[in-house]
């Protein structure tokens, strides 16, 4: 009884711990990755050069540029799929390494214990506790190693986080540098946007291109400036002000050689969407469509480039 009480600690700590065994099959599609989603990407490229036997212009090209980002992209997170496993895996097997040297320590100090004999004295208190403190103390070190490692798996599973932002190797951006998702325009440029947030909003707001303009629309029936917006932000989980000059509220200001896809150009009576390329998507007495970017419209006055937030 007493000495289940000296080693009690040890016990705290392989509980705590855990036994570092996997569910059957736990690791097994992200193992698998790399070859599923290789032979996606192989797919979608072979349709794409049979399409292109017979569908030639700028909408064939720009098709034949999303479906090559898209190829390379699931080759990535194939990639990164089957390394994720790995150090899954490998974490796994540091906590199990833990998990059987302290069960081991309880065990040599239960057989240590027991070969004292009785230590219900204070003679055999005084051989017990000393005992119980070193394998204890031998404990810790063994968790404090397992820490270092699990750190570092944690490190090596940090390579791979947000996969929403997935960068294709080989790929990057043409036009618009910096951190983010990104987005295929209608021309085939490749852009990044500071978030997926922005990435979500440019992309529903380049799937409405050609709805009809009309005042006061706030639907694919038809959007004026600011329907139109605040229609494609919604879509990403943002609501912006109905108002075009009260939409820079929603948003901090920032530069013209600061922009990126999804920032907003506001003007007192008008909002018009950059999408990266120097250029806008927005909509105005036209239907949605791709425009170049400036700051001028009608002689209203130019308020500014706003990020939503």
């Amino acid at each position: 009884m007493i000495a289940d009480v000296l080693i009690a600690p040890l016990k705290v700590l392989i509980a705590t711990l855990g036994t570092g065994d996997l569910p059957t099959g736990a690791t097994a599609a992200l193992a698998q990755s790399t070859q599923t989603l290789g032979a996606a990407a192989d797919q979608s490229e072979r349709t794409m050069t049979a399409t292109s036997a017979r569908w030639r212009g700028t909408g064939a090209d720009a098709a034949a540029a999303r479906v090559r980002v898209l190829a390379q992209t699931d080759r990535t997170v194939g990639d990164d799929g089957a390394d994720v496993a790995t150090v899954i895996a490998a974490a796994a097997a540091h906590v199990k390494a833990a998990n059987t040297e302290l069960n081991g320590l309880v065990d040599s100090f239960v057989a240590a214990a027991g070969a004292l004999g009785s230590v219900a004295t204070p003679a055999g208190l005084a051989a017990l506790v000393p005992l119980a403190l070193d394998h204890i103390e031998r404990g810790v070190a063994v968790v404090r190693r397992a820490q270092t490692e699990l750190a570092d798996d944690t490190a090596a599973l940090e390579r791979h986080r947000a996969p929403a932002e997935v960068s294709p190797r080989g790929a990057g951006p043409t036009s618009v540098g910096g951190t983010g998702t990104q987005v295929v325009l209608p021309d085939g440029t490749v852009v990044q946007a500071p978030n997926e947030r922005a990435a979500r909003a440019v992309r529903a707001a380049l799937s409405v291109q050609g709805t009809p303009y009309v005042w006061g629309g706030t639907t694919t029936d038809g959007f004026d400036c600011s329907g139109f917006t605040q229609w494609a932000y919604r879509q990403a989980g943002l609501d912006l002000p109905r108002l075009a000059q009260d939409q820079d509220l929603a948003g901090v200001q920032v530069s013209q050689s600061e922009l990126m896809p999804g920032d907003l150009a506001v003007w007192s009576g008008h909002v018009a969407m950059y999408i990266g390329n120097n250029q806008f998507v927005e909509t105005g007495g036209d239907p949605v469509g791709v425009t170049p970017l400036r700051t001028t419209n009608a002689g209203q006055t130019f308020e500014g480039f706003y990020r939503p937030r």
